[in-house]
């Protein structure tokens, strides 16, 4: 999931910025950064702001237009403290995090950052369907760009592990078989593999190890396990006849 999300920084003008919210990206599980008309990058002071986090402005994508950057994406979120005119349904920080995860386990989605002075203008936000704000003090809202990214990156990757926990928690309901059951069904699915002729003879362990990794990646139940079972022996008979 978490490797589809995009963090964009667009017209970043302090380079330093552009590395703190690499290395907050990162201590988040976030990688891909995109970049859209930085006023300094590369930058030296840029890799040694990002620390250990160098990697993701190595891979950093730059871009010259906003489009470019996120029209791969189904979602892409604002992060913006004004409107602007501009009639965004307002999200809240964990808000924005469902959406992402969400979508993220699907599609590329994207989440923007405007340049420090102005943040993102009218035409930069005609490319979102949300915006976010973060709730501040009334006496003092300025957030810099890197700790805005430091605190919605940490929504997201807290959304992200409980969407991991709800799956597995989901996973381990489920009616499973036993080692003894799959190991059952990877003798009948090799036998049967045997009998049409797919497998190379002469390297007959290489198809049943790739196979034995994809439905231990798909873990069937029971029923479907069942159902695979009774393919083999269909497959089988037609054979036979």
């Amino acid at each position: 999931m978490l490797s589809n999300i995009r963090i964009v920084l667009v017209r970043t003008y302090h380079p330093g910025n552009i590395g703190s919210a690499a290395r907050a990206m990162k201590t988040m599980g976030l990688s891909d950064l995109a970049l859209v008309n930085p006023l300094d990058f590369p930058s030296a002071e840029a890799q040694k702001m990002a620390a250990s986090a160098s990697d993701i402005l190595d891979n950093a994508a730059c871009f010259k237009h906003l489009y470019d950057a996120v029209k791969d994406c189904s979602v892409v979120i604002a992060s913006t403290a004004r409107n602007r005119g501009y009639d965004l349904p307002q999200l809240l920080p964990e808000e924005s995090a469902q959406h992402l995860v969400f979508s993220s386990q699907q599609n590329k989605v994207a989440l923007l950052f405007g340049p420090e002075r102005m943040g993102l203008s009218n035409e930069d936000l005609q490319y979102a369907k949300y915006r976010v704000s973060i709730p501040t003090s009334p006496a003092y809202g300025s957030l810099n760009l890197a700790a805005a990214v430091q605190t919605l990156s940490y929504e997201i990757f807290k959304q992200a592990n409980a969407e991991q926990n709800k799956q597995q928690k989901a996973s381990a309901q489920r009616d499973l078989p036993s080692t003894r059951q799959m190991q059952q069904f990877y003798s009948h699915l090799e036998e049967t593999l045997n009998e049409t002729g797919f497998i190379f003879k002469k390297h007959p362990g290489q198809i049943m190890q790739k196979l034995r990794t994809l439905f231990a990646r798909a873990q069937p139940d029971k029923t479907e396990l069942n159902i695979l079972r009774g393919i083999l022996a269909s497959c089988q008979k037609q054979k036979g006849q």
